[in-house]
């Protein structure tokens, strides 16, 4: 099987609306032995009392006690020659001779259940409402969200078993072996609400650094559909090739090790030049350690936390006040950054973690990009986007090393440097490629970069460091 490696995880946010759906069914169910058995000898052929008794063994009393049973219920007569028939009723359970009789009763049930608004997939009757962040939203078909409920019934009826064998229904409609059920007629669907349905999408390279198709969702009756008009949201979102703003920013941060990893015929990321460098960083106590990715993917934020964690434990059974050094995340100015749910989980980590019940341990800083004190509305995407996150991050203006490099900065520990490669067509989204470094020299440079950016200005009474998002593009009140 062939090795891929994960270069970026990103989610995208499908719509999807939840419905209240009352509908009739009908229900198919077996006899009891000995009256199903009766009445499939009766419907093969009429025949007498004594023949029936013979054929099952009873006594005079057991036979007349069956058939007076099957004739209260409507379902055995008496013919004129004496041998026992069936009803008009009792035909009907029959669709050929020799088959066994099934029953049909008429009931009612509902259910609420969800569905996506490009395949309409039953999404399931729990589906836990999500929120319209961190995330790309996928664009449907207007027809689709203004007809959902007619689409709905529609897809409903043809899902219908599907869905049953899934347990979404409602427990009485859970039958035994013999039972079969089909939908009589859909009696009303009203929609609830709409909400995004998460689709967290992996890019892939293979052995040779070269993007693989994406993979299929599972849940989904039909991925090419979406994975067409997610391929539409990406090709609105593709920039232009930034490797040469990329390779002076390394020459400004003094790396001259990860632009060494692209093949300079098809630039694309040579996997085994990551893996080379990757040993000679364990075994050459280069104190520094690359990796692939976003920082906040599973792996590379576990990287960072592992590199984190001897820095608090030393800061926690320290007596000594060793003051509140910044720690400091700049956000680069990419399309792709924060679109993943993993992004909160990082934030918190990031945020919480900087003080215990006795002291606290470092000061946190998220900068945000901005074009400026004025940029009212992306301060509001950035609000929207982050919630409770961005009420603790200042804007930034954007332009620090050309806007392309993410940094997270612990002044006089470590530092973490992320490379957001855009290198259209070789791959369909930005190619997130760094390292984390202990280096204290390594670690002081990268500081003094950062420093003189933030404490820097954009022109006259223009400073880089716009202050806290929230106050962006509002007017003070005297």
């Amino acid at each position: 099987m062939e090795k891929k490696t994960t270069y970026h995880e990103i989610d995208f946010l499908l719509p999807a609306q939840r419905f209240s759906i009352s509908f009739s069914y009908i229900t198919q169910k077996g006899l009891p032995f000995v009256r199903e058995f009766v009445l499939r000898l009766v419907h093969m052929a009429p025949m007498t009392k004594s023949q029936l008794a013979t054929y099952f063994g009873f006594s005079r009393n057991e036979t007349e006690e069956a058939i007076a049973d099957l004739v209260d219920r409507g379902e055995l007569t008496l013919s004129d020659s004496g041998r026992l028939m069936l009803t008009e009723k009792a035909g009907g359970y029959f669709n050929d001779i020799g088959e066994a009789p099934r029953l049909s009763q008429l009931q009612d049930s509902g259910a609420f259940l969800a569905f996506d608004l490009a395949t309409f997939t039953c999404l399931g009757k729990d589906t836990t409402p999500d929120k319209w962040k961190t995330g790309i939203a996928i664009r449907v078909d207007d027809e689709n969200a203004s007809r959902s409920e007619a689409l709905a019934e529609k897809h409903f009826q043809r899902q219908f078993h599907d869905i049953l064998d899934k347990g979404l229904l409602s427990k009485s409609l859970v039958q035994d072996e013999k039972d079969s059920l089909t939908v009589y007629t859909v009696n009303s669907v009203t929609k609830i609400r709409q909400m995004p349905f998460r689709l967290t999408v992996k890019f892939q390279l293979d052995e040779e650094g070269r993007s693989v198709e994406r993979e299929d969702f599972e849940l989904l009756n039909s991925s090419d559909q979406v994975h067409e008009k997610i391929t539409v949201e990406l090709d609105r979102l593709t920039r232009r090739s930034n490797v040469v703003e990329i390779a002076k920013a390394m020459l400004e941060i003094g790396d001259g090790d990860t632009l060494k990893l692209f093949d300079s015929r098809s630039n694309a990321l040579n996997l085994q030049f990551l893996d080379e460098l990757r040993r000679l960083e364990e075994n050459g106590g280069k104190q520094r350690t690359s990796f692939v990715g976003p920082i906040y993917s599973a792996a590379n934020w576990g990287l960072l936390q592992k590199t984190l964690a001897p820095v608090l434990a030393s800061r926690i059974k320290s007596k000594a006040d060793a003051g509140q050094p910044r720690f400091l995340w700049l956000a680069p100015s990419d399309p792709y950054w924060c679109k993943s749910s993993r992004l909160s989980t990082a934030l918190s980590d990031f945020l919480n973690k900087a003080s215990t019940k006795e002291k606290k341990l470092y000061s946190p800083m998220v900068y945000l990009p901005v074009s400026g004190k004025d940029d009212r509305r992306t301060a509001r995407q950035w609000e929207h986007e982050l919630d409770l996150h961005a009420a603790k991050a200042h804007g930034l203006v954007e332009g620090f090393l050309g806007g392309n490099v993410e940094i997270l900065h612990f002044d006089g520990e470590f530092v973490a440097v992320v490379y957001h490669f855009s290198v259209p067509p070789v791959y369909p989204v930005t190619l997130p490629l760094g390292f984390v470094s202990t280096d204290k020299q390594v670690v002081s440079e990268i500081g003094r970069l950062v420093q003189a950016y933030v404490e820097g200005s954009a022109g006259y009474e223009r400073k880089n460091d716009c202050g806290p998002i929230a106050r962006l593009g509002r007017t003070e009140k005297n």
